[in-house]
This record gives C-alpha cells, structure tokens and sequence, in this order.
C-alpha cells in the first residue's frame, strides 16, 4: 500500500509538472542554452532502479525571475547520469516553483519513509541565501524578494533534519549554492554565501564555498565545483567518503586562485565508501 501511495504521489508532481516546452533530458550539451529569452516550467525526471537502496533528489534551478544562473540545470543533469551510474535511484527536478520544490522534497521525503535505504542524497545547485545563521534555497520565483523567505523559500536545516528523521542509513548533503545573494540590496540581509551548519550523526554536507564565501559563476557547462565532484565520483568507489570529497578541494582552490574554497563537514558513525569500503 505504501508503494501505491509513493508512486501516486510522485505521478501527481510529474503530470503537474509537465509541458510541450522542455528542457532536453540528455547527457550534457554540446554549448550551452541561453536561458535569458524564457522560462521553461518545471521538470521531473526520474532515472534508475526503483528498487535500489540508494535515492537522491537532484534539484537544479537557473531559470529565475531575478539573477538567473548559467549552470545549475546543466549541474542537475549531469549529477543525475553520474549518481545513476553508482547505482542510485534518482528524481531529477529542474526550474522548481516554491509548491513544486516543496513538492519534490515531499515526495523524496515518502520515498525514504517508506524503504530503509542505504544512502540519501540531495543536491541542490540554484540561489542560496543565508539571514541570521539559517540557510535558504530559493525556488525560481523569487520576485517577492527576501521579506518573508520562511514562507517563499526552503529553509535547508529543515530539509536536513527531515532526511536524518526518516533515514538511519548514511545522508549526504551537497550545495552548489553559495553565490551572491540575489538580494544583496535588502537592508535586512548583507550576508555572502551560506552559514555553517553542524551536521547531525550519521550525515555529510559539502558546500562548493566556505561558510561566508560565494560562489564564482562558472562560464563553462557546470559550475566548477560541480565539475570536479563529477569527476570525483567517477572514480570514488570503495574510496572513504571523507577522501572523495577532500578530492575537490584542491583543484577548485586552484582554478579559481583562491577565490573559492570548497568545504565539507561529517559526523559519522562508522565509516562510509560508495559500494563498501575494504
């Protein structure tokens, strides 16, 4: 019964989402779309084994009303063919409404209810913003500004806590979203990239900018930190996580010259490696 629920759920968020008007569901691209003309509307897609005991949602927005971003879409889709390839189930959604991300979260929420799994994972590469030590992400209709983001965005620690509430198993966190706040002007907010957050026990949260730093727009396909933890988990099977992740650090220091210091923070249990550790 929980499975028909689950899959009843999900094909609600996909058929409310779906449009003559889609964004490509490919690989990569060979250069990347110009996505200043138009507002494509939001896209669910789901990738993998049902059945695997590793899930991730992939949220990629870009399409904002204000300060749109280049890569976040690109992000997404490359993320859910590399997560697929681990062996993850994976819910890609793209250019999310503040309902319809809600929505997504929801039903992420019901899939790792309803099955113990192994490992969740959620990505999120869009505008983040951080008031008085909390973390937003915000959905691409975010013409409200920033006077009432409880209520217009999601609020990451809550997203956080929901996946340690309903999964024992290994939670992973991963925020490609540190970049300049759209609302920089706001009196109420002149804070740049995202706050610390203490993981709970058993739990990873990578952020591609130190607390406090911003993320630089990449004019490639994929944000750069995006773009080195593709290739980091290209190759981190049996790998501890902790290593897979410190792979990044150097090569996004390099290239952008100091400018952008990825960091992580763990506390886990026991130690954790993408198809067992040896």
């Amino acid at each position: 019964m929980k499975q028909i629920l689950t899959f009843f759920l999900i094909a609600l968020l996909v058929s409310g989402c779906q449009s003559t008007n889609r964004l490509g569901d490919h690989n990569g691209w060979s250069k990347a779309r110009d996505i200043t003309k138009q507002q494509s509307p939001p896209r669910i897609v789901q990738k993998g084994d049902p059945n695997n005991l590793q899930k991730a949602l992939v949220i990629g927005n870009s399409e904002y009303d204000y300060s749109r971003l280049h890569n976040p879409v690109n992000d997404a889709i490359a993320m859910t063919e590399t997560l697929v390839n681990m062996g993850f189930y994976v819910t890609r959604a793209t250019n999310l409404n503040r309902q319809t991300m809600m929505d997504a979260v929801q039903v992420f929420e019901k899939s790792l209810s309803d099955t113990q799994v192994d490992v969740a994972l959620l990505y999120f590469s869009g505008h983040g913003v951080q008031i008085k030590g909390q973390n937003f992400l915000l959905p691409v209709d975010n013409n409200r500004g920033d006077a009432d983001l409880k209520q217009n965005a999601v609020l990451a620690q809550n997203v956080l806590a929901m996946m340690k509430k309903v999964n024992n198993g290994m939670n992973i966190f991963v925020l490609e979203a540190s970049r300049n706040n759209p609302y920089r002007g706001s009196e109420k907010n002149n804070a740049r990239g995202l706050a610390r957050i203490v993981p709970p026990k058993g739990t990873l949260i990578a952020f591609a900018a130190a607390p406090g730093q911003a993320v630089l727009e990449s004019e490639g396909l994929y944000g750069l930190y995006t773009t080195h933890l593709l290739k980091a988990l290209k190759n981190a099977q049996h790998k501890r996580i902790e290593d897979v992740f410190m792979e990044i650090h150097n090569p996004v220091v390099t290239e952008s010259e100091g400018g952008q210091e990825p960091w992580y923070q763990a506390s886990l249990r026991v130690p954790f490696c993408f198809g067992g550790c040896r």
